[in-house]
């Protein structure tokens, strides 16, 4: 019994103190107690120091594009039968150009085709000094070098123009330019593939001279010149002229080229002869005499033979034909140039060439001479 009772007065105890303390615990929860109040130190300040305004840093100068850029490899052409593009040039003055002045020189763009252009470019190379001056008229493109550049130029289109357009630029020429030349380029675009290329265009350029004739190539006047009156000329109510002299007018200048080819069919791997004769008419003195020859692929330029031996004219192995005189030969001129054919050419072929020349005023040419010259079977 008193075991039990010692039990049972424990239980009893342990009972009464959770009641108890959970009697204090609700009573906390319902009135709790204040905060203890916080001391407020004083802070020490902390020393400021005024904010410079910000200096600007000046922007580094802004990179000038380069003025000379070496030209790149024209390639031969590459087309789509579909997307065929055509490129010409037309240099003003039929290509004869003043050292120090300005020459405009139009690009003609055609096309062949159903399939839309998506992309449309232009590498030009000029020659050697003379560098770009500006976009004169027609449809203007989104990328145009900057003035100066040299000797490559490129222009490119993001909004495809209408076809056919032109492009008119302006160059500007040295001053010690002072023997024949060429400007050269192709067009670069795409259609639905691949980059598509036109055949490499070449314009020859020569320089003009210009100024007046000089005194001792014009023609001189003395009394010995002049017709003297005598009983029969002299004009009177009794004796009346009878037969007046009217000047006769000038002779027009004419420039004709004539060639010959020998033998008339090439052989792969062969050589030809080729006769240049220039004949000319007219009442002034030609001051200044070229001639520019085009020969197809895989004819090359070996040497001059004999005749009117040219000033200037090409190296060995040059495409593109340029001769000059300085001392003009007498009319009709003739001389004489050797080609060596490339082994693999083949086909029909053509060589075409005119004189460029100048007598008083600005350059004149000849008609273009167009020769064709098939392979011998």
């Amino acid at each position: 019994m008193e075991r039990s009772a010692i039990v049972g007065f424990i239980v009893t105890v342990i009972v009464a103190l959770f009641l108890i303390s959970g009697y204090f615990i609700f009573k906390a929860t319902q009135n709790p107690s204040p905060p203890a109040p916080q001391t407020i130190r004083p802070t020490t300040p902390i020393p400021t120091t005024a904010k410079k305004p910000s200096e600007t840093k000046p922007l580094p100068p802004a990179r000038k594009p380069p003025t000379v850029v070496e030209a790149p490899t024209l390639l031969p052409p590459q087309t789509d039968p579909e997307a065929v593009v055509k490129m010409s040039r037309e240099v003003q003055g039929g290509g004869s150009a003043v050292p120090g002045k300005t020459l405009d020189i139009t690009l003609i763009i055609e096309k062949e085709g159903s399939k839309p252009i998506r992309a449309l470019g232009i590498q030009e190379i000029l020659p050697k000094g003379w560098a770009f001056d500006s976009v004169v008229s027609g449809e203007k493109p989104n990328i145009v070098p900057p003035k100066g550049r040299t000797p490559a130029i490129e222009f490119a289109w993001f909004n495809i123009p209408e076809f056919p357009f032109q492009l008119t630029y302006r160059v500007k020429v040295p001053e010690n330019f002072n023997e024949p030349a060429e400007i050269k380029g192709q067009t670069l675009y795409r259609a639905d593939g691949g980059e598509l290329r036109t055949d490499v265009i070449v314009s020859p350029v020569v320089p003009e001279t210009t100024g007046t004739t000089p005194a001792s190539q014009q023609p001189s006047k003395d009394k010995s010149d002049e017709r003297q009156p005598d009983a029969s000329t002299v004009e009177s109510k009794e004796n009346p002229p009878i037969n007046k002299h009217k000047p006769m007018p000038p002779l027009p200048e004419k420039m004709t080229l004539k060639r010959m080819i020998n033998p008339k069919q090439y052989t792969p791997g062969g050589k030809l002869e080729v006769t240049i004769t220039m004949e000319y008419s007219g009442s002034n003195k030609v001051t200044s005499l070229g001639l520019v020859e085009y020969l197809p692929d895989g004819f090359k330029f070996e040497r001059v033979i004999d005749g009117a031996i040219p000033t200037v004219m090409p190296k060995k192995g040059d495409p593109l034909l340029q001769f000059a005189w300085v001392n003009i030969p007498e009319f009709p001129a003739q001389f004489k140039y050797e080609l060596s054919i490339d082994p693999s050419a083949t086909g029909d072929k053509t060589i075409s060439g005119q004189i460029l020349f100048h007598t008083l005023g600005p350059q004149l040419q000849s008609p273009r001479v167009i020769s064709k010259i098939s392979q011998a079977k």
